[in-house]
């Protein structure tokens, strides 16, 4: 978890398409295999039923059996009318419209941050400043209103950590009777939001919730729409929080390339970008992808029915695709970075979290510019991320 690169780059040279004895996934850790494998027919969403004939406890578990029906486990065409549905959503011109509730969210957690720092206190950046931060966010996007974001979020926690493989099963029960709870919370707000409508996503997106089937239609059944905000509620911070966590070590290990966020939009931009190369949050692919027929990505054979993912961090680091890949240089071409994944499936997010990355990052430059660690973060295991645990700063 500290420090994956090394195995990665093992992989690539010897092993680029890595079959895992105990759970029979094949690992693709080279970039040009692993777009392949994002665009491909021939891979597809595993079904809720393979799921549950595969994986037991996922059929016993109602968090589970949750996180195996939300949009990113879906196959086209259903997939492409979900995505249809909330892509409108999830815009540049949104993420640029949010920017100046982002910078006020910043500046509020910053300067009570900053208050403790400069009286000599350590602080803790994940749980004080970022976690805060894209859990405000999270909120505002969706209409979920202050008084509950916290509540929600340690229900959403809980669900998280119980779906890790070593989960036991009193952890699993926990994680289900939060669930339960979240999809209450949820159920009543949808009822609020349909007899008075905000400027939000709960509301924008009950416009498009259809009577009957709509499967082969437009719009969404009541079942999707709630799983929808189940996904993005559970989705739409832990791997932004982990980017700009990820985005201040570089900071502090890259003092040089730093300078990069005293520039203008595009040079934040840049470093923003750059740091989601470096350390891109997920480990590996977290939804199984199936494989439809035998495939060869490179230069291996893979056998119908095999589970296929992606190693996003091996991919971004692949010579190949990214010269004097262990270098962190902001000046370089990303553009076949995976950190948001491809193709039909990149991530509906991807603006939201570069700009609240660069809005944070840049704040912390100019507000807090000695900053450094008082401690090594810890790095808490999770389920297909790396995320921190604890991020002690000083001054």
């Amino acid at each position: 978890m500290a420090d994956p690169y090394p195995l990665y780059a093992w992989l690539r040279e010897h092993s680029p398409v890595h079959r895992n004895p105990t759970g029979g996934i094949y690992l693709v850790s080279r970039n040009e295999a692993t777009r392949a494998a994002y665009q491909s027919p021939d891979l597809r969403s595993i079904e809720v039923g393979e799921l549950a004939e595969k994986h037991p406890r996922w059929e016993r578990s109602r968090g589970l059996r949750i996180m195996s029906q939300v949009i990113t486990s879906t196959n086209p065409p259903e997939h492409t009318r979900l995505r249809r549905a909330v892509s409108r959503h999830f815009t540049l011109r949104q993420a640029q419209r949010l920017e100046a509730a982002a910078e006020r969210h910043c500046e509020r957690l910053i300067a009570q941050l900053a208050a403790r720092l400069n009286d000599g206190e350590q602080a803790d950046l994940h749980h004080e400043l970022t976690q805060p931060l894209g859990m405000n966010m999270a909120g505002d996007i969706i209409g979920i209103p202050e008084a509950d974001r916290e509540a929600l979020t340690e229900l959403i926690l809980r669900v998280l950590a119980s779906i890790h493989p070593a989960s036991s099963d009193e952890v699993l029960r926990v994680g289900d009777r939060a669930s339960a709870q979240v999809e209450e919370y949820f159920a009543a707000l949808a009822a609020e939001r349909r007899e008075r409508p905000t400027d939000d996503l709960i509301s924008a997106l009950l416009t498009e919730v259809r009577e009957g089937d709509v499967k082969h239609g437009t719009g969404l059944s009541h079942t999707e729409f709630m799983l929808l905000l189940w996904g993005l509620w559970a989705g739409s911070f832990e791997t932004t929080v982990a980017s700009m966590d990820f985005g201040v070590l570089a900071m502090v290990s890259h003092p040089e390339q730093a300078r990069w966020l005293d520039g203008g939009p595009a040079e934040i931009k840049a470093f923003v970008t750059e740091t989601l190369r470096y350390s891109p949050p997920v480990l590996v692919e977290a939804i199984p992808r199936i494989a439809c027929r035998d495939i060869e990505l490179s230069g291996v054979v893979i056998p119908e029915g095999s589970d296929v993912r992606p190693l996003h961090g091996a991919a971004n680091r692949d010579p190949a695709a990214f010269p004097d890949p262990d270098r962190f240089d902001p000046s370089r071409n990303t553009s076949r970075m995976v950190t948001f994944g491809h193709g039909i499936h990149h991530c509906l997010g991807a603006n939201l979290a570069r700009m609240e990355c660069a809005v944070v990052l840049a704040r912390i430059r100019r507000d807090l510019p000695g900053v450094s660690l008082s401690e090594q973060p810890v790095l808490r295991a999770a389920l297909s991320l790396r995320t921190f645990e604890r991020f002690p700063i000083a001054l």
